[in-house]
């Protein structure tokens, strides 16, 4: 049996971690049944790599979600792409690394700014201290922010101006909904990894209640609203 460790879910995401949220749509698409444990400030320390999310499987720690699916790849001879040929597979890749490395930076410009940042950082509080009033966590979670806006900054998005990323970022989702385009899932007919990827993190966009040009932008992207209803009916049909 697989354990998945992830973060909680809020606003109907199956999680606040387009990472976390990403792997358990793809264990999902894959008929994997899993164990899942919310990872709070008590067991973050197993974390392999320090992130979420992670399993244990086989007696063994495992980190990255990308890193776990490979591995599910191998070991289980499950292939959600075996039906690409290989330029398609290319497409794939890249748009997945365009989206967890570029795109992502996005959900975390959002979360982390000043203006929206008064309210998730109780959402964060809560997700890793449970019940203890913020007052108790206030000094980890103030931390929790700046390292990931120095994440940002060594990534180079966070040198941006606002207005900077905010072109960036719309640039991705544009070049997402276009090629998406009338197909109900990216590579064509039948949902892939791309598709996992891709509905997490936009997921992340559209569902927490913050405003942002961002936001603005991916509302109207109409194709890519309706794959994310599309995957959550499929996959999730509980939160509906």
């Amino acid at each position: 049996m697989i354990t998945l460790y992830t973060a909680f879910s809020l606003w109907g995401l199956p999680s606040i971690s387009p990472a976390c949220m990403e792997l358990e749509t793809w264990l999902r698409m894959a008929k994997l049944a899993y164990n899942k444990v919310i990872v709070t400030a008590n067991n973050f320390e197993l974390a392999p790599k320090g992130k979420v999310p992670f399993i244990e499987y086989q007696g063994k720690l495992l980190g990255d979600a990308a890193l776990i699916i490979e591995m599910f790849e191998q070991k289980q001879a499950i292939n959600l792409d075996a039906g690409l040929i290989p330029i398609e597979q290319s497409i794939s890749l890249a748009f997945r690394r365009t989206i967890k490395e570029n795109t992502f930076w996005g959900i975390a410009y959002i979360r982390y700014n000043l203006e929206n940042w008064q309210h998730f950082r109780a959402v964060l509080a809560q997700a890793l201290f449970g019940e203890t009033p913020l007052e108790s966590s206030e000094i980890f979670v103030e931390e929790f922010r700046k390292t990931v806006l120095s994440q940002m900054y060594g990534h180079g998005m966070g040198r941006h101006s606002s207005e900077e990323i905010i072109e960036i970022i719309c640039a991705d989702l544009q070049a997402l909904s276009d090629f998406l385009a009338d197909k109900p899932f990216f590579m064509g007919e039948q949902p892939t990894t791309l598709d996992a990827t891709a509905y997490a993190y936009f997921g992340n966009f559209i569902q927490p209640p913050y405003g942002s040009p961002i936001v603005d932008y991916a509302l109207q992207r109409a194709n890519l609203c309706e794959h994310y209803e599309r995957m959550t009916g499929q996959f999730f049909s509980e939160r509906l």
